[in-house]
């Protein structure tokens, strides 16, 4: 299972899936963007391959999640 990699965000702009590995690396997960040259070259293939694809290692999926829900910002319903 350590091998296996699995989709933890999609974004819609290179930038912002840079913003999420680097968050995520800081926080010690391995993570990877596996269309990022594809995507900088031409950013029109974003929408060819559904968004661009943050992935992780799968047994480190729960805590991937865990720092993405607790970095987000906090709803305007909340307050």
């Amino acid at each position: 299972m350590k091998d296996e990699w699995t989709i933890v965000r999609s974004c819609s702009w290179l930038h912002e899936a840079e913003f999420v590995k680097s968050l995520l690396e800081s926080e010690g997960v391995d993570a990877r963007i596996p269309d990022e040259y594809a995507v900088g070259v031409n950013p029109g293939y974003t929408n060819m391959l559904g968004g661009v694809r943050v992935l992780v290692r799968a047994d480190q999926l729960a805590r991937a999640n865990e720092i993405l829900e607790s970095a987000a910002p906090p709803s305007a319903a909340a307050g």
